[in-house]
């Protein structure tokens, strides 16, 4: 059976370009063939998966699938990447048997995506030594518990599906730790750093028993549950109290000895290119994560125009900043109270999408990922009313940074940008499908507008909204630098110095690109995309923001070949001329020595603050969890 796979370490799948330009074949299968080919195929995926069924469709009969295998999958050895790659070529045939011409727009919109979702995803099936199972942020440890935390009973035989599913990790532990030892024994491993904080969370979920979450939750979810006798919940309660206590947490237990005794493993301390292969690798999966085919230096080259664009404007709110602008913040605090005011304050700028009901809550500091700030529960796609934002209080700051992270995760981010698209009833096939860098690229787009609707004064509202930015920004093109590179942490400096920020986030800024590449690359790279695509689009009469962010949400996630192809098409309906713009290699991507001038001094320890602010990343970075999706059991 044919599978849409992604190598485990991709926390969020995504779907990259190699070009929106039509291809040239001859005719064959009609538009009607390939609807079905695409339901067939969304299908297919289904039933290979439980986990990700569960997760996309709240009625699966409706949908004709068959419920597939109660595990959480397998972990994939070189045989099955080798198998991957082979069903990715198949699929890429079958799709060179439509008639592209023939096809409408939006399916040929579907066709680029898929099409190029399979290319990136072979690619990266030729790197299974670099695909590790146990990294910090997005790893299988939070992954598991996440699906597990998340996990809705619709009818009593998904209470069964759970305990059964929920029984089959230490099984699959096992198996990732065996294909860990191979990596190891070849020389690829976690950093120290990395298998430091994997451990770390482990500890904090194995810390609880009797009263630990996945028992807590379950225990609720059971008690909500109507129809049930006492006497069957208390048999499902106990059930799964034994599985948690006696295999689930001694899983993690294990996991956490042996990864321990990889330590010292890795050939290299340093960023991923300086494994053997590391360059190559990280190419396709800067590819992959930035939803472009642009190579590193190109999207490295992204990254320096935006923080180039905007430094001048930072430096001048930064540098005549007093307190009360540094210290400004919202109105409100009640995270519901925030979704709603956003929601309501978006029909200027934003096309009106369905009517939608949230609810937002903390999570239990046990099962809350260290490297997430917040994050937003894809609904299934034949239900998309009932939404779900979850948030980490311990890394939320202030009010200030809970209404950028609720933008980000609701409106106009993730929540109203999933279901505006999946109100507009597309393929069936696309929500198995994700690009990250658009989807982290929209919703760091949509932080910046949220602050010209924060109540703020303008240089409060300004600074916040520029510090974020470059935040990201530069944590991403750190990442480029050291990972696809190869800079060395001095060389950082020098490129950070050069930008006008204080070269001592470095050393910080270095230890969290190497611990977990790629990760931080969808949120800067994919923010740079939408606002050098606004900045284009502004330049011509009659632009609208309106019209222009419809323009950009109109068939859904893609690559951003495809989204730029849409927006000069937009412009060319305004009349204007519009010229190539693909980013290229310049020369100020080299670091070197040159120093841009500092602040004055009576704002340097705030400007330390918020110019450094990258090298607190990890407690930045806000990941959506698309859980039919992402998830390293269940690709």
């Amino acid at each position: 059976m044919k599978k849409y796979r992604l190598i485990p370490n991709l926390m969020l799948s995504a779907v990259l370009a190699a070009s929106a330009v039509s291809p040239v074949q001859a005719a064959g299968k009609s538009p009607a063939e390939f609807d079905q080919w695409m339901e067939d195929e969304f299908i297919e995926s289904m039933e290979d998966d439980y986990m990700t069924m569960h997760y996309t469709v709240k009625d699966y009969r409706k949908f004709g699938i068959e419920k597939g295998e109660l595990t959480v999958g397998e972990a994939e050895d070189a045989e099955d990447y080798a198998e991957n790659i082979k069903d990715a070529e198949d699929t890429l045939k079958e799709l060179a048997e439509f008639d592209y011409d023939a096809l409408s727009d939006t399916q040929k919109h579907d066709y680029d995506t898929i099409k190029n979702y399979v290319q990136r995803t072979m690619e990266l099936n030729q790197y299974p030594l670099f695909d590790f199972y146990f990294l910090p942020t997005s790893g299988i440890i939070d992954n598991l518990l996440t699906n597990f935390t998340e996990f809705v009973f619709y009818e009593k035989e998904d209470i069964d599906d759970y305990l059964s599913v929920v029984s089959s990790v230490p099984k699959y532990i096992d198996e990732a730790l065996e294909i860990t030892k191979t990596q190891a024994a070849s020389g690829y491993f976690l950093t120290d750093s990395a298998l430091d904080q994997t451990k770390e969370a482990i500890q904090r979920f194995t810390s609880k028993t009797e009263d630990n979450e996945l028992i807590v939750i379950f225990n609720k979810n059971v008690d909500a549950f109507e129809g049930l006798s006492d006497a069957e919940k208390e048999a499902y309660k106990t059930k799964n109290k034994d599985i948690i206590i006696n295999s689930y947490i001694p899983a993690y237990q294990k996991a956490a000895r042996e990864l321990e005794s990889l330590r010292g493993s890795r050939k290299s301390q340093k960023g991923v290119s300086d494994l053997p292969q590391g360059k190559e690798y990280y190419e396709a999966l800067a590819k992959f994560k930035t939803s472009t085919d642009l190579p590193v230096e190109s999207l490295l080259q992204i990254c320096d125009d935006y923080l180039t664009a905007v430094f001048p404007e930072f430096y001048m709110y930064a540098s005549t900043a007093d307190d009360s602008v540094w210290d400004a913040k919202v109105s409100f605090t009640d995270p519901e109270e925030i979704l709603s005011y956003l929601q309501k304050n978006l029909t200027e700028d934003f096309p009106a999408g369905p009517e939608v009901t949230f609810k937002a809550s903390y999570l239990d500091p046990s099962v809350a990922n260290d490297g997430i700030v917040a994050y937003y529960l894809n609904p299934p796609i034949d239900d998309i009313k009932d939404n779900v934002i979850r948030i980490n209080g311990s890394k939320v700051e202030d009010a200030n940074a809970m209404f950028e992270t609720l933008a980000h995760e609701g409106f106009p981010g993730h929540c109203y940008q999933i279901t505006w698209f999946m109100n507009t009833q597309p393929a069936h096939l696309r929500s198995v499908l994700s690009n990250i860098g658009y989807t982290e690229g929209w919703a760091m787009y949509t932080e910046d507008w949220c602050w010209s609707v924060s109540g703020l004064r303008d240089d409060a509202a300004n600074l916040s909204r520029l510090n974020t930015g470059i935040s990201y920004v530069l944590n991403a093109a750190a990442d480029l630098g050291v990972n696809g590179l190869g800079w060395d942490v001095n060389q950082l400096a020098k490129w950070i110095e050069k930008k006008g920020f204080n070269s001592e986030m470095a050393s910080g800024l270095y230890d969290f690109v190497i611990d977990d590449p790629g990760v931080i690359l969808p949120y800067g790279v994919g923010l740079a995309q939408f606002m050098r695509l606004k900045r284009k689009a502004e330049k011509y009469e009659g632009f609208n923001l309106k019209a222009f962010n419809e323009v950009l949400l109109k068939y859904g996630d893609r690559p951003f070949e495809i989204v730029e192809s849409d927006v000069d098409a937009y412009l060319k309906s305004l009349g204007g001329d519009v010229p190539e713009t693909t980013p290229t290699p310049g020369t100020d991507i080299t670091p070197t020595p040159e120093v841009t001038p500092q602040p004055a001094d009576d704002s340097g320890e705030k400007w330390l603050l918020y110019g450094g602010i990258g090298a607190l990343a990890l407690a930045l970075v806000i990941i959506v969890l698309a859980l039919n999706t992402h998830r390293k059991a269940n690709r």
